[in-house]
């Protein structure tokens, strides 16, 4: 087989053999994470490929054929190499717990989240969920969104404390499936009494590895009338290590303003990321490689690749 010559990113020149013709490779891709591991603990990975032709136009139709992926110059299995064009899947968790009737944010929280079912794009689907006393479903996943105004419009507050550790593992664990391409998770917590079950270090880095290993995006919005609390850090935590957007504010008024803003940036992210092919792959063992690359077949085709669909910096 003819060996081929590739162009990493420190502008040094290599030979290999791929599996098929290759247009670029482009390596040295590292990927680290914000107040975690610096590298995925599983057997699989991914990358996102932004794939231009010539012209700088996005191509599209690509599939799993398409690519190949190496870590430390070994081949990947590629797993799906789905295109960036997919919508979302968000799931909306809401504290409704008695924090929002002492706040008398009831309705403005209603209201918020009615501006941002209107504002977010059609075409992405959301489920409702509350999370006072327990994780209860409201509205399951639909792009219905008179179906999702009417489960909002309907929310009262709910009894006991706040569950936005059990919400989010829940709803991770039991709502979403690796056949999602852009899993998102948002999430309107007051700061009121957590009174979820423990989660100790360990198993929050394993759940936000988990998340990444999955393409997932979290957005928080805290609404602190007693200083902020864990939910306040959870969800800084969680927004740094998946790119998402965090707001935090002390008055319920501010909830309709700052829910549109969120939809309005999801939006227009996810315009920005629909270049990007989002490449899972398969690795032989558990252990990630220190150096990881990709190429792609085509008519001298351009490729960027990324770590993440991270926002840009608040």
């Amino acid at each position: 087989m003819r060996s081929k010559s590739y162009e990493s990113n420190k502008m040094r020149r290599h030979h290999t053999t791929p599996s098929h013709p290759l247009s670029r490779l482009l390596s040295l891709l590292m990927v680290a994470l914000v107040a975690a591991p610096a590298a995925f603990a599983q057997s699989q990975g991914q990358l996102f490929a932004s794939i231009t032709d010539q012209a700088g136009a996005p191509v599209e139709g690509l599939t799993a054929e398409s690519f190949q992926v190496q870590e430390d110059g070994a081949i990947m299995k590629i797993l799906s190499a789905n295109p960036g064009t997919t919508p979302m899947k968000v799931a909306l968790l809401v504290d409704n717990s008695e924090a929002i009737m002492l706040s008398n944010g009831l309705s403005a929280l209603r209201n918020g989240l009615a501006g941002f079912f209107e504002t977010l794009p059609l075409q992405h689907e959301v489920g409702l969920f509350t999370v006072a006393g327990r994780v209860a479903p409201v509205v399951d996943f639909t792009t219905d969104r008179d179906e999702l105004l009417a489960g909002a419009d309907g929310l009262f507050s709910g009894s006991g404390g706040t569950k936005m550790i059990d919400g989010m593992r829940e709803t991770w664990d039991r709502r979403f499936s690796s056949e999602d391409a852009w899993p998102v998770i948002v999430m309107v917590m007051t700061d009121g009494p957590e009174t979820s079950g423990n989660m100790n270090e360990d198993q929050f880095t394993a759940y936000t590895l988990d998340l990444l290993g999955g393409g997932a995006m979290v957005h928080v919005v805290v609404l602190e009338t007693r200083g902020g609390g864990m939910q306040s850090q959870i969800g800084q935590n969680l927004t740094q290590n998946t790119g998402g957007f965090y707001r935090s504010m002390n008055s319920p008024t501010a909830l309709q303003d700052t829910l549109e803003e969120l939809a309005t940036t999801m939006g227009d992210h996810f315009d920005e990321m629909s270049p990007r092919y989002r490449l899972v792959y398969e690795r032989p063992g558990d252990t990630p490689g220190e150096q990881m690359g990709a190429g792609v077949v085509g008519p001298n085709y351009k490729m960027q690749l990324f770590a993440d669909r991270r926002l840009p910096p608040q």
